[in-house]
């Protein structure tokens, strides 16, 4: 029960530690069992000893083939408890705390667990990752994880951005400034137990986003403490849209601390579009980078080409003539690509396509979108 709570607990993680505890757990209960062992032979020896019929605690009254094979019997009886219980409780131990979690394909690295933590992802550096003091590159190295292998976070900072090589294409460039921090038990008598019996450090480890695959959902990976990151890098603010610029075609939003801007559109009903109540990033895979939703300049400033034309007034089919075509236009910074900044940040307007040679910017938006949904859409990776 014991080993069960401290891998579960995350106390007690990477293969060979806890190989060394099942040792550990199985030679106490032989050892516990062993008086009952000794008996059980003794047992059989006596048995051996007594002629048909006839009952004596002497041995030395059966002959040698007798207790050879008394000994035989009862040795293997034994041999066998052994084996069949050191069999079980090594499965139920890994029945009800696998050293990995189940959904978990790939190893944990040496010195990271995936137990009791709030995301796991899969290292995608060259020749594996460094993990560093701080959330940059000029922080010194204090670790390095192999390629392929697991990690367990716990939560994240804002840091340096890098660019996002698994998120970036010639027609999209993305990067996160979001540095994870990996997991590690808490000051006290845990951490000093997950020291002793799986090697814990206990300093401060960050790994940057970029060079990490997901394999369980980060949407929920909460923001270290401001007195674990550093004050040097902040939460993008609130988004400022510009009205669309008729002769580029273009939007061009801008927020304080952005790394990256996303551009969506919601379509609502009732406007006559075949794909309504629909939510699509603004994004033309024939564009370049530059074109496209993605890295900010360095003052958090972005400009995205919008098709329209090819992209909604296509999708318009059953309306009246004249009639407004309203759709709702959100810019909103993300902190990665695939991950939006809280939706308190975004930038709002409604233009309406159909009653002009341009967008119209209307007065009141239309409402009904979900926020969520659309920030999600804007921040997405076409990869």
């Amino acid at each position: 029960m014991a080993r069960i709570l401290l891998v579960n607990t995350g106390i007690l993680y990477g293969a060979a530690a806890v190989r060394r505890v099942d040792v550990v757990v199985v030679v106490i209960a032989l050892l516990s069992a062993l008086p009952w062992a000794l008996d059980h032979v003794r047992k059989g020896l006596h048995r051996a000893a007594s002629p048909a019929g006839m009952q004596t605690n002497r041995p030395d009254d059966a002959g040698p083939v007798e207790l050879a094979g008394a000994l035989a019997t009862a040795g293997s009886a034994v041999a066998a408890v052994v084996i069949g219980v050191a069999t079980a409780l090594i499965t139920i131990m890994n029945f009800f705390s696998p050293v990995e979690p189940v959904g978990i394909t790939r190893p944990a690295c040496a010195g990271a667990r995936t137990n009791h933590v709030a995301y796991v992802g899969l290292t995608m550096g060259l020749v594996g990752n460094n993990s560093r003091q701080g959330p940059a590159t000029f922080y010194a190295a204090n670790g390095r994880f192999a390629r392929d292998c697991t990690v367990g976070f716990s939560a994240y900072c804002l840091g340096e951005p890098v660019g996002d090589s698994l998120g970036t294409t010639v027609h999209q460039r993305w990067v996160t400034n979001r540095w994870l921090l990996v997991a590690k038990q808490p000051p006290g008598w845990r951490s000093t137990l997950a020291r002793w019996l799986s090697g814990e450090r206990s300093m401060p480890q960050f790994v940057s986003d970029a060079y990490v695959t997901p394999i369980t959902p980060y949407e929920s990976l909460r923001r270290a403490p401001s007195s674990t990151c550093s004050k040097s890098y902040k939460l993008p603010g609130k988004a400022k849209l510009q009205t669309f610029d008729p002769n580029a075609q273009s939007f061009t939003a801008r927020a304080d601390h952005a790394v990256n801007m996303g551009f969506a559109v919601w379509v609502p009903p009732g406007q006559g579009f075949v794909d309504a109540d629909s939510y699509h990033q603004i994004y033309k895979a024939e564009f370049k980078a530059t074109q496209n939703p993605g890295a900010t300049s360095a003052d958090g400033a972005k400009t995205v080409d919008w098709a329209y034309h090819e992209s909604l007034l296509k999708n318009l089919r059953s309306r009246r003539p004249h009639a407004p075509a309203r759709v709702v236009v959100m810019a909103i910074p993300c902190i990665s690509d695939n991950l939006q900044a809280d939706v308190k940040t975004a930038a709002i307007a409604t233009y309406d396509i159909a009653s002009g040679p341009q967008p119209k910017l209307l007065k009141t938006n239309v409402g009904g979108y979900k926020p969520d949904l659309l920030a999600h859409a804007a921040c997405q990776a076409n990869t």
